[in-house]
């Protein structure tokens, strides 16, 4: 379940088998022009305004903190993101680390500050996935099957998915900022 937020009128679901023989795809394999750019229209874009009034049910009853405030001329409240996009944002974080030898990912934000700080916004992104796996643990049954040659193979199922792209839709149609720096 998700806390209350704006985005929720986007939702509408799909049903979908996932790749289940790794098929190769431009978010896999070695870094190209082609799949930064496909990644970074996962999850790079701007914020929507979440109204003061809805704070409380986000656990959030005061202004205490530093809130990105939007102006009223743009609906007023405080700057939010898609979590989901937070999330991938780390995944491909976790992917460039992986790829940091052949790709030049220095002119990036998260690659600045030195081996620590990128380590350490690693270290965070890892553990963001692995709560939000745990908390969202799927319990589609991962069924097993035996090929012609004996070997044993995982069979993917169909799951009933949020439509990613129609969040992405809602997000840029609501957006009170572009940048989150």
């Amino acid at each position: 379940m998700s806390p209350p937020s704006p985005v929720l009128e986007a939702v509408r679901y799909e049903w979908t088998t996932f790749n289940q023989f790794f098929e190769p795809d431009v978010y896999s394999g070695y870094p190209s022009s082609a799949s930064e750019a496909a990644w970074a229209k996962l999850w790079d874009f701007g914020a929507f305004s979440v109204s003061l009034d809805s704070l409380g049910s986000l656990n959030k009853s005061s202004m205490i903190g530093d809130f990105r405030l939007v102006g009223e001329d743009r609906g007023g409240g405080v700057g939010g993101l898609l979590e989901g996009a937070h999330q991938i944002h780390c995944l491909n974080l976790v992917r460039q680390f992986i790829y940091r030898n052949h790709w030049d990912y220095s002119k990036l934000p998260s690659f600045s500050g030195g081996d620590k700080t990128r380590r350490h916004h690693v270290d965070h992104c890892v553990s963001t996935l692995r709560m939000v796996l745990t908390c969202s643990s799927d319990v589609t049954p991962y069924v097993l099957e035996t090929s012609a040659t004996g070997k044993i193979m995982g069979k993917e199922l169909p799951r009933k998915c949020r439509v990613y792209p129609d969040l992405i839709q809602w997000v840029n149609g609501h957006s009170v900022f572009s940048s989150v720096e």
